[in-house]
């Protein structure tokens, strides 16, 4: 791997920081393209070394919201102990699989909740599910759908968590953030393992990688911190719709991946 390379890597670590840190993911969904595109990774190895990374990013924004208590521990986690269980169910298929149809029932997820977030704020209301059965049910159901999506799809989770955190949960969008990263503190590494198992992880962009993220969350996290609740909301709102689009317009160069073959490596891949 070349000095080139690791600046490159340093930089895509440091805007996945970035984008974790303000909105509460991993920051995979702006890490795969960059792994992808500027890096050359194949879109199998490019899940796993976002996986591999991103814990980073929750470790370095999770000090800035545990600090200000706007992490809500024990809903982080039965939500993470049911997404490492899934996660590496995700991670498998992945491995075996195309994922376009997936990607585009997925980006009409986000859209609706972006529109969701766009068209009316949530308000911070609390939780509707009284201590008890119900609230942890849907914690580990949470969990379960946000460890197989990391998995698979080689983000965090955050990106469907933190909507269910504000839009079901009623916590505050900083809240909703810091539990979230909370969560993927110990979701993207369960899924990083097994793509590393199927030799989808690219060792040794990763420090590079992780550096950047632990540079950019915490600065990141300080000013989500510092915004109007509002307001942060619907910028999350647009990131959604943001990534949506991408994730659309990528699908149409997966056709490609399909059954059980892993695509195969390109001269970018072998570092």
């Amino acid at each position: 791997m070349t000095t080139r390379d690791r600046v490159r890597a340093l930089l895509a670590g440091l805007v996945a920081g970035i984008a974790g840190g303000l909105f509460g993911v991993g920051g995979g969904l702006v890490l795969i393209p960059l792994l992808t595109g500027g890096l050359g990774l194949t879109q199998h190895r490019a899940h796993g070394t976002s996986l591999a990374a991103i814990g980073a990013t929750a470790a370095a924004s999770l000090f800035v919201y545990g600090a200000h208590a706007n992490v809500a521990w024990g809903t982080a986690a039965l939500v993470g102990i049911a997404s490492v269980l899934t996660a590496r169910y995700g991670a498998r298929w992945a491995a075996r699989t195309s994922a376009r149809r997936l990607t585009h029932a997925f980006a009409v997820f986000l859209v609706l909740v972006a529109l969701r977030l766009l068209w009316k704020a949530p308000a911070h209301a609390g939780s509707p599910f009284p201590p008890g059965a119900a609230a942890i049910g849907f914690d580990l159901a949470l969990g379960a759908a946000a460890g197989f999506l990391a998995g698979f799809m080689g983000v965090g989770g955050g990106i469907i968590a933190v909507p269910a955190f504000s839009l079901v949960l009623g916590m505050s969008q900083q809240a909703a953030q810091g539990t979230s990263l909370a969560v993927i503190l110990v979701t993207a590494p369960a899924g990083a393992i097994e793509h590393a198992r199927h030799g989808n992880v690219a060792g040794k962009l990763v420090p590079a990688l992780a550096l950047g993220a632990a540079l950019g969350g915490p600065l990141a996290s300080w000013l989500a911190l510092r915004l109007p609740h509002e307001a942060l909301a619907r910028a999350f709102g647009v990131f959604l719709l943001a990534n949506a689009l991408h994730m659309w317009a990528r699908s149409g160069r997966m056709t490609q991946e399909s059954g059980a073959v892993v695509p195969r490596e390109t001269s970018g891949d072998s570092r």
